[in-house]
């Protein structure tokens, strides 16, 4: 190859590296989790569950049963057939996390190339009833179908 063409094509290959860096960067921020490959490792119940880097993630504006509570069982097999070994985006309201340490989200799965709000799934399957989490509460409306 001429060094002129060399130089071209240095040139495009350096652009195109920069346009994937920012595409990557922007994924980081799009999902806290997408670059990581951080997927659900474990249902707790039907309103909790942990990443497989340990953290604890607690549905914004969900109560579902806790164990030994009647439809425990059935709420937590939900979840995890909906999450359990897969990413999910994460959306953060107002606070960070709540007094036992778990980040407080809304969180989303995609599933057949659908964006499922599963906060949102577990109310109206029945699993769950809304619950008003402190000042985190701009989505429970959506998620009650008001």
């Amino acid at each position: 190859m001429k060094p002129k063409t060399l130089t071209i094509l240095s040139i495009i290959i350096f652009i195109a590296l920069i346009i994937l860096a920012i595409y990557v960067i922007s994924l980081r921020e799009y999902n806290e989790y997408s670059d990581e490959g951080v997927y659900v490792s474990k249902v707790i119940d039907g309103d909790t569950f942990k990443m497989s880097d340990d953290t604890t993630i607690r549905l914004l504006c969900v109560d579902a049963p806790e164990r030994g509570e009647n439809g425990y069982s059935e709420a937590k097999d939900f979840l995890a057939n909906m999450i359990l070994e897969k990413e999910v985006r994460l959306e953060k309201d107002i606070s960070e996390e709540d007094e036992y340490g778990r980040l407080l989200r809304y969180v989303y799965v995609n599933i057949s190339n659908i964006e499922i709000f599963v906060n949102q799934q577990i109310v109206q399957e029945g699993y769950g009833k809304i619950f008003r989490y402190g000042d985190d509460t701009s989505k429970c409306d959506e998620i009650e179908g008001k």
